[in-house]
């Protein structure tokens, strides 16, 4: 309502010097405020001072831009996809750094981006973010696994579970173990979720004697 009052910059600024201190309670709120700013001024208001932020190389301060995105991803829901373009370098760049917090916060982000654009249009630029997300699934925190699962179930329901197979099916019969664990892990929770749009995409496979593999009612085109 203040924001909506006395216009978003005035709010935005004291809330992103919030960011800067180190109680993270204080901070964790503040990520909240900022995301029901850039919902209740629609967010062109918030993110360019967002991004803004993100360049003091302070750790605090840059998870907490992530953790407003977040947040704000998740609560403009389809407004999302028409700034998905303008935070992917952002995201990218979280989604490479050394420190665990910055990816698993980028992965949250990534998530609930996903899930607010299925069906828009933005497949491009989340199969982009999905190539950045999936080198971090041999991680082994559980608060990271969890967020880069969570990007991968969004991507799921973004661009489609033949997507997904085609990245799955290079490790599911890798020679080690501890990857092929990993592999059959999402393989099981895309299963799960789409079993029946994963039919189309298995691999072709030839006549073998008598018996016939092939459905040729998949070959039909309208």
């Amino acid at each position: 309502y203040i924001a909506k009052a006395i216009g978003p910059s005035d709010v935005l600024a004291t809330l992103l010097n919030n960011l800067k201190v180190q109680e993270r309670q204080n901070r964790v709120c503040t990520t909240v405020a900022i995301a029901i700013v850039a919902e209740s001024c629609a967010p062109f208001t918030v993110i360019p001072a967002l991004m803004n932020e993100y360049k003091v190389p302070e750790l605090n301060v840059q998870n907490g831009v992530l953790k407003s995105l977040s947040f704000m991803f998740e609560y403009i829901g389809e407004m999302g996809k028409d700034y998905i373009y303008s935070v992917v370098p952002l995201l990218e760049d979280a989604l490479m750094d050394r420190d665990l917090v910055h990816r698993q916060t980028a992965a949250t982000t990534v998530a609930h981006m996903a899930l607010g654009v299925a069906g828009l249009g933005c497949e491009d630029a989340l199969v982009h973010l999905l190539n950045h997300v999936w080198p971090n699934i041999f991680e082994t925190s559980p608060h990271v696994i969890n967020a880069v699962m969570s990007a991968i179930e969004g991507c799921r329901a973004a661009t489609g579970a033949g997507v997904l197979l085609n990245y799955l099916l290079q490790g599911l019969f890798h020679p080690a173990r501890k990857v092929r664990e990993v592999y059959w892990k999402i393989y099981n929770s895309l299963y799960i979720g789409t079993q029946d749009a994963l039919v189309a995409y298995y691999p072709r496979y030839t006549k073998a004697g008598k018996t016939s593999c092939v459905r040729s009612e998949l070959d039909l085109m309208i």
